[in-house]
């Protein structure tokens, strides 16, 4: 009999793999990033295909198989809907997912990214969201993305944010550094040559 692992995750990217099938790309909190199959999930009985849409937090659990993981059942924790009712929330997310997808390789768990994710999404899943909250929001999100993975070193321009959490008090004195933050991350992304 196999182990089921319990987690939570979020879905980054989802492609279609045979006639009903899907292949997906879930950032855990316990195992990182990971590639699960689910049996069936394009079919309209299928009860997972609610609970596992793209750009979704949710409570899976998996089989590890031979070659890959298999999703066994889901629970819908929420997809972000009003954050998904915006262009500009649902590309920043979009391109924050594309970032931990060429960033993280293999199953590296880092609880620090995974909560840091979860929670900027929280906070951009509200209503009244300022373009300039958001920019910040997405700019404090991917350095301490970078932070944890080891590509930023020592600033202490940037310290002040690698150690506090997100706040939308913030958000002006961040915008006032974004040209150096922007500078740092870009540096951070060039030298990792991925």
């Amino acid at each position: 009999m196999h182990h089921i692992y319990h987690t939570h995750g979020f879905i980054l990217s989802s492609r279609n793999r045979g006639e009903a099938n899907k292949m997906l790309t879930i950032y855990t909190r316990e195992m990182g990033l990971i590639y699960a199959a689910v049996q069936g999930i394009r079919l309209n009985k299928s009860k997972l295909r609610f609970s596992l849409q793209d750009l979704s937090y949710v409570n899976v659990d998996l089989v590890r198989g031979k070659e890959l993981w298999r999703v066994t059942s889901a629970k819908h924790i929420t997809s972000f809907p009003l954050a998904r009712n915006k262009t500009e929330s649902i590309l920043l997310i979009g391109r924050v997912s594309k970032l931990l997808e060429r960033l993280c390789t293999g199953e590296s768990p880092n609880e620090n990214i995974f909560d840091d994710l979860i929670q900027a999404l929280y906070l951009l899943d509200d209503e009244n969201i300022s373009e300039p909250s958001r920019e910040a929001l997405e700019l404090h999100l991917v350095l301490r993305i970078m932070n944890s993975l080891g590509y930023i070193g020592d600033s202490g321009i940037l310290t002040k944010y690698l150690e506090s959490s997100f706040d939308h008090n913030k958000t002006e004195m961040l915008l006032k550094e974004r040209q150096s933050i922007i500078s740092h991350i870009n540096k951070a992304l060039n030298e990792s040559q991925l």
